[in-house]
């Protein structure tokens, strides 16, 4: 009964907290001492700010470190899209909400920012609208155009793009994490759907990153998600073969939360000089109940809205 009881406590007074953690670090050698650094390196948490701060991109650029990150609240129970700037010393300089996306109404996560062609882009998570959409970097870092809609009538999470020979590869994932693959010869081309035979080391598919190249080996990040437990691990996974007909992966490493003891951990990236990741922890509050009803009845009215 104690057991039951301290459940429903958790389930009724506690929520979720997410913040950002930063290492400054350029002795990082992906995958090899990745977990190594975790665990013995000091990182330095971001200003808090909002209830989620998560989903970390990073781009390092002029001396300077720019996160792009979800920012949510309660108060309006749909995250956005904001760039957090460092200098080198690690000191937070700025805090600037993107531009370019609020014609979408929708909630937002998950800014997979990366480079192709030379030009920056990035795929966010949204879901609710039913639509995988490109967007292209017009003033760094703060304006975004919307330059294509890459997959419509689908509500697919934390899309992962990347190339291997010569093929463009965009592996999403359904709201029951489940994982569903699409290819083109193009960015801009037409995304067609494959099947292939799949070789899993687990069946955690849900994006946690961009994926990495290192000595001619390809690497993905997914998350752990549990019924009731989301965001609890990440999974390092090197792509031993992919193409229209085959998908095998092979597990590398497992980022657990131990690292800072923490709750969780979801999103994992690196830059030449830095490492950031995003750490969950339950709060208390005895206005939880009304948080969560507030937020569970705004995502009912925006899903009835993009119906």
């Amino acid at each position: 009964m104690f057991n039951k009881n301290n459940k429903l406590i958790k389930k009724l007074f506690f929520h979720e907290s997410w913040d950002i953690m930063v290492i400054k670090n350029s002795m990082h050698s992906f995958p090899h001492n990745t977990l190594d650094i975790l665990s013995n390196s000091k990182a330095q948490l971001l200003n808090k700010k909002y209830t989620f701060q998560a989903d970390p991109f990073i781009i390092e650029k002029e001396d300077k470190l720019f996160i792009f990150y979800e920012a949510f609240s309660f108060l309006n129970s749909r995250g956005v899209l904001k760039c957090r700037v460092l200098n080198k010393n690690l000191e937070e300089t700025d805090d600037i909400k993107l531009q370019g996306f609020d014609d979408l109404k929708c909630h937002l996560s998950f800014p997979f920012v990366f480079y192709h062609d030379d030009k920056l882009f990035m795929i966010p998570e949204s879901s609710e609208r039913k639509e995988v959409l490109l967007f292209q970097s017009t003033e760094f870092p703060a304006r975004w155009e919307k330059v294509k809609v890459l997959l419509s009538n689908v509500e697919y999470t934390d899309n992962v793009f990347f190339t291997v020979e010569g093929v463009n590869y965009l592996i999403s994932t359904t709201l029951d994490n489940e994982m569903v693959i699409h290819t083109a010869s193009d960015l801009f081309g037409e995304w067609k759907k494959i099947e292939p035979s799949l070789t899993l080391c687990n069946y955690h598919h849900r994006g946690a990153g961009m994926p990495y190249s290192n000595n001619n080996k390809n690497y993905i990040l997914t998350q752990e998600c549990q019924p009731g437990l989301y965001g609890k691990s990440i999974y390092i996974k090197e792509l031993i073969n992919i193409n229209p007909s085959a998908f095998e992966e092979r597990l590398v490493a497992n980022i657990d939360p131990i690292i800072n003891k923490s709750a969780g951990i979801h999103t994992f990236n690196f830059s030449e000089s830095y490492i950031v990741y995003d750490t969950k922890e339950w709060i208390f509050s005895i206005l939880s109940p009304l948080k969560k009803i507030m937020f569970k009845c705004l995502v009912k009215y925006r899903k009835q809205y993009f119906a």
